[in-house]
C-alpha cells in the first residue's frame, strides 16, 4: 500500500478511536472524524463508506498485523486468540468503548467480523473443512472470543488473559484437533 493511503488511513483510524473513548461510536459522524483526522470528505471516500467500514476495516488491518508480528503462521490454531486477549488487557478502555455494556449493536457485530476476519486467516492454515464448517466454526469461537475479551476488560474484576486463553484452549482446543 502506498505510503500516503497508509497514513491517511491511520489519521482516520486514530481520529475514530480517540473519539470513541471521548464520546462513545454511536456519537460520533464521519464530519468528526475528518475534522480530528484533518482530511477533506471526499478523502475519506475514497477509502470507506461509512464509519462503520472504517472502524471494520482499519481495526481488522491492525488486529492483522498485530497478529502476524506475535504467531508465525505455523503457530498453534488458537495463537491469534491469545494476541488479541493480550492486546484488549494492554488496551482495556478502547474494547470497553467496543464491547461494553453501552456499545451498539452494529459495534459489537463490527468487532465480531473483525475477530472473525483475523481468525479466519490464521486458521485456513490448519482447519481442513467444508466451507460452511469453516464459516460456522470461526463464528463460534470468534463470538467467544468477544466473551472472554469482555471478561478481560472488565473493571471490577478482569480476568487475567493468559487465564482467559487456557480457559478457551479448554473449551475450543478438543473440538479443533
Amino acid at each position: 500500500m502506498d505510503r500516503r493511503i497508509r497514513r491517511t488511513r491511520d489519521l482516520l483510524h486514530r481520529a475514530l478511536i480517540e473519539l470513541m473513548l471521548e464520546r462513545g461510536y454511536a456519537r460520533i459522524t464521519v464530519q468528526d472524524i475528518i475534522d480530528r483526522a484533518d482530511v477533506g470528505r471526499s478523502t475519506f471516500y475514497a477509502h470507506f463508506r461509512d464509519k462503520d467500514d472504517l472502524l471494520v476495516v482499519s481495526s481488522t488491518e491492525y488486529l492483522r498485523t498485530a497478529v502476524a508480528h506475535a504467531v508465525p503462521a505455523t503457530g498453534p490454531p488458537l495463537a491469534p486468540a491469545h494476541t488479541m486477549l493480550h492486546l484488549a488487557a494492554d488496551h482495556p478502555e478502547l474494547y470497553r468503548a467496543l464491547l461494553g455494556p453501552r456499545s451498539p449493536a452494529v459495534l459489537i457485530r463490527a468487532t465480531q467480523q473483525m475477530v472473525a476476519e483475523t481468525l479466519s486467516a490464521h486458521l485456513t492454515h490448519h482447519l481442513d473443512l467444508p466451507d460452511d464448517e469453516f464459516a460456522d466454526t470461526v463464528a463460534f469461537l470468534s463470538w467467544g472470543l468477544l466473551g472472554l475479551i469482555e471478561s478481560v476488560t472488565d473493571p471490577a474484576h478482569p480476568t487475567p488473559p493468559d487465564s482467559a486463553y487456557r480457559r478457551l484452549l479448554s473449551l475450543a482446543g478438543p473440538g479443533l484437533s
